[in-house]
């Protein structure tokens, strides 16, 4: 049976793992193989320990797990960059990560779900994240959960400098 619940600081390997494995395969082919390879779930642990430890306000990191084990996790909160950080009414899904071998379960769909209860329940009425402009599969995922795009791209950093182009979506959190 899947739980979802909030991430607590002993979660951080599990976390870190999905991570690096989800990575691995949703984006072989659409970011280098050595950035890929490069990967670490120690590298990842720190980042998400560190993540863990310190929220911020109204930041809220999920994990869904089966007897025990992380099997996929999602991160919320205010914009990190640009324009969207003055809008209070917004509020950002950073990231949500199934490991590939519970892909199409309905696990991501839960994870969803809650990540956006988050959202709604610190206030924002409307949600955005950015997500790697050709990941079709990702895309196809959003679509089917009322995303739509806005339009906007960014250039980010990835593992190892790596650009990831990204493109920026949006839904209303009110209608639900």
């Amino acid at each position: 049976m899947v739980e979802v619940r909030d991430a607590r600081p002993d979660d951080a390997r599990g976390i870190a793992a999905v991570n690096v494995r989800s990575w691995r395969a949703a984006y072989r082919d659409l970011v280098p193989d050595e950035v890929l390879a490069g990967l670490s779930v120690p590298d990842r642990e720190r980042f998400w320990a560190s993540a863990l430890d310190t929220r911020p306000t109204n930041t809220h990191i999920l994990v869904a797990t089966v007897a025990g084990t992380v099997v996929g996790f999602a991160a919320t909160g205010p914009p990190l960059v640009g324009e969207d950080r003055a809008d209070p009414t917004l509020g950002d899904l950073y990231a949500l990560y199934l490991d590939p071998d519970r892909w199409r379960r309905g696990i991501g769909t839960r994870l969803h779900a809650a990540a956006l209860d988050r959202l709604r329940s610190c206030g924002y009425t409307r949600a955005g994240l950015w997500v790697l402009a050709t990941n079709d599969r990702a895309l196809r995922f959003y679509e089917r959960h009322g995303w739509i795009d806005t339009g906007r791209d960014q250039v980010d950093q990835g593992p190892g400098g790596a650009p990831l182009h990204e493109r920026r979506l949006q839904r209303d959190l009110t209608g639900e």
